[in-house]
């Protein structure tokens, strides 16, 4: 469903201002664009955790024609799960560190693509993830990386960028001993030092993890990692910046609708679409509707 018909179109923005002062010039820019163009919008800026889901619920069943996420990640996220299951559709203004719905669905991030692509996107159906009862978009981990996510800094992430994660990566890893994951799937068990489960082919946007996934399919694949120990998890994070990491043979991929997740320690972290999210145990699925979000043309 192509969306280049302007004539009183109202879209709905929820902004996370804290995107920082370069990021926020660049919304602006956008939104004045966007005006200019002839379409009518409303802003919401966020002012908590949890702010974001609450706007997109409250205003699912309202006059809108498309709610639109400004930020990073994790308020994309947040949106998400304030609209799903409804059938609005979702366009995103990605203003975070990593933005991997945006890599992932191949839109350019500079102002003139944006503007573009709000004005002529194309509306698809798309499945997302599913843990206990939260959505995520194209990616959740156990692991290292899990670990990672969850104990970088604001600071590290302001000052090296993506590069923060490898930061936490290592550290998660020097600090950190071995953990086996037992994962069910179709009634058969698994054991793994390392568990990612995608939708979407690349994790962490700029890496493939599962070439064959695609966000209009109603399924999704889960790399278990066989190998552990300090060494084995190095080697995994090189075959990843590498684009080897599905092809290793010690990786084990497993296609599915769904799948449920255990440590035997405590407090092991989840992370989805970049963000930390809760502990396990947790049951993954694929969402019971699809979410309608906008693509770019082309």
């Amino acid at each position: 469903m192509p969306m280049n018909d302007q004539d009183g179109k109202k879209l709905l923005i929820i902004f996370n201002p804290t995107a920082g002062r370069r990021q926020v010039s660049k919304f602006q820019a956008i939104v004045a664009k966007l005006k200019a163009n002839g379409l009518s919008l409303d802003i919401v800026e966020t002012k908590s955790e949890g702010h974001a889901t609450r706007a997109a619920r409250d205003n699912v069943t309202s006059h809108y024609d498309m709610i639109v996420a400004a930020g990073g990640d994790g308020t994309i996220n947040e949106v998400i799960n304030g609209l799903c299951p409804y059938k609005i559709p979702l366009a995103i203004i990605p203003l975070g560190t990593v933005n991997v719905l945006a890599l992932e669905i191949k839109l350019k991030t500079d102002i003139n693509s944006i503007v573009k692509y709000l004005m002529d996107g194309i509306v698809k159906e798309c499945w997302l993830g599913k843990i206990n009862d939260h959505y995520y978009s194209l990616m959740l981990s156990v692991g290292h990386d899990a670990k990672s996510v969850q104990n970088v800094s604001k600071t590290l992430k302001k000052y090296f960028g993506r590069a923060a994660y490898i930061i936490s990566y290592l550290a998660s890893v020097i600090k950190n001993g071995n953990t086996l994951y037992k994962v069910t799937i179709d009634n058969k068990v698994y054991q793994a030092s390392n568990v990612i489960v995608c939708n979407g082919k690349l994790y962490g946007g700029h890496y493939i993890c599962a070439p064959d996934a695609s966000l209009s399919d109603e399924t999704m694949f889960v790399l278990l990692a066989k190998k552990k120990g300090r060494l084995s998890a190095l080697k995994y994070a090189f075959l990843m910046v590498m684009q080897k990491y599905p092809f290793s043979r010690s990786i084990e991929i497993i296609e599915t609708r769904s799948l449920y997740i255990e440590s035997n320690e405590m407090c092991e972290p989840i992370q989805t679409d970049g963000d930390s999210y809760g502990t396990l145990p947790g049951k993954v699925s694929i969402s019971d509707e699809s979410l309608n979000l906008l693509y770019p043309i082309g």
